[in-house]
């Protein structure tokens, strides 16, 4: 209600100029691939060693929003990174789990086998793990939220992550598999590693296929008013 209110009132001041806030941009344009020194998102995992990722980023002046596409022998797994970029800036993240997965051009439309919600511990911290299997595929969800924004009062995480992994398989994934995929995930402003370029505004956003995601940017950055001083760093 705050963030309405304070939207409302900054309309006003503008007089209704063509103006944007932080999470109400419409502009996909800025989606652009990655180059290898400006990749935040690695997947180690041995299966997806032989081809290079596909990756494509947005950003705003308020956010960063950076896709990775992983293949391999029978598996895939697709990952976004988003964190917010700019002072007094967190992210308005309540993604449910489900939801997420469902949104996936890779599972959208499946009937679904879901396992039951548990945690992991991470590089990010704790990560909510959530199994699932439909079509001959073994997945699991997974999302994450951290760096609170100290100085924000509702302590809003600046960082993200959340995705899903599948393999060809007639049996659900072993806890040690999945505690393995986990540990080989990583966000890291000095991720680096390769890429493989290709266009990404309609490889990445389109609904149906097997890759992407047409919520994508999905745009979570808020505004807020600072209480104090805040020692988030935004450099990624």
């Amino acid at each position: 209600m705050k963030r309405i209110f304070m939207i409302a009132a900054l309309l006003l001041i503008a007089g209704c100029k063509s103006i944007t806030f932080p999470g109400l941009g419409t502009s996909a344009d800025n989606i652009v691939p990655v180059p290898t020194d400006d990749a935040r998102l690695l997947f180690s995992a041995p299966v997806f060693a032989n081809q290079a990722p596909v990756r494509a980023k947005f950003s705003d002046q308020w956010q960063r929003e950076e896709y990775a596409l992983f293949q391999g022998a029978d598996s895939q797994a697709e990952l976004i990174y988003i964190a917010a970029t700019a002072r007094e800036t967190a992210l308005d993240y309540e993604t449910g789990l489900k939801s997420m997965i469902e949104k996936w051009n890779h599972n959208a439309g499946k009937e679904i086998l879901w396992g039951r919600e548990g945690k992991a511990l991470s590089a990010f911290g704790d990560l909510f793990v959530l199994p699932f299997a439909h079509s001959g595929n073994a997945c699991f969800g997974f999302s994450a939220e951290w760096a609170v924004a100290i100085d924000d009062p509702g302590l809003s995480p600046t960082k993200a992550v959340f995705g899903y992994y599948c393999e060809a398989s007639k049996t659900t994934l072993t806890a040690d598999r999945i505690e393995s995929l986990i540990d080989a995930m990583e966000v890291s402003r000095f991720a680096g590693g390769t890429t493989s370029s290709v266009p990404p505004k309609s490889s990445i956003t389109k609904q149906g296929g097997k890759t992407g995601n047409p919520s994508y940017p999905f745009l979570f950055a808020q505004g807020y008013i600072s209480e104090g001083n805040s020692f988030v760093d935004r450099a990624y």
